[in-house]
């Protein structure tokens, strides 16, 4: 449902907002290796979201991404918009173009129900309710041993 880009873009976010502070930035490279992201298709992403106000950058030897506090507050649909876009919560479960209330296909109904129960949940999920869940010890966002 969620293109690669996407996927790569949340993730990011959250592993930035968990490990930076007023004081530490993340660099790219830290990034991509925690995540195991490819650093070109990574640059990319987070140029875009820098582009977006999603996350900050500053250039430098202290320098690296970061985010704040404001955009911590920014609905996961925000995010998905911004990398996919919303098309995907309009369209047909079979794709056809002609799919509606008054003309509907077979799996209409049934796909209706999932497609806006999940925008609704990315709708209401922030950036902060992701980075809570890693803080709180409920999620994870690498695959990488922790160490503890």
């Amino acid at each position: 449902m969620l293109s690669k880009s996407c996927v790569y873009a949340l993730r990011a976010i959250v592993y930035i907002g968990h490990n930076c502070s007023d004081t530490k930035k993340i660099g790219i490279k830290e990034i991509g290796e925690e995540l195991e992201l490819p650093f070109h298709f990574l640059s990319k992403i987070l140029q875009r979201l820098v582009k977006h106000h999603i996350i900050q950058s500053t250039k430098g030897p202290h320098g690296g991404f970061y985010i704040g506090e404001e955009a911590k507050q920014v609905n996961i649909l925000k995010i998905i918009d911004i990398i996919d876009g919303l098309a995907f919560f309009e369209k047909c479960g079979l794709g056809l173009k002609e799919c509606s209330e008054t003309h509907p296909c077979p799996l209409h109904n049934d796909f209706k129900v999932f497609r806006d129960g999940l925008y609704h949940l990315f709708l209401k999920k922030t950036i902060a309710d992701l980075i809570t869940k890693i803080e709180d010890g409920n999620a994870f966002i690498s695959n990488l041993p922790q160490n503890k």
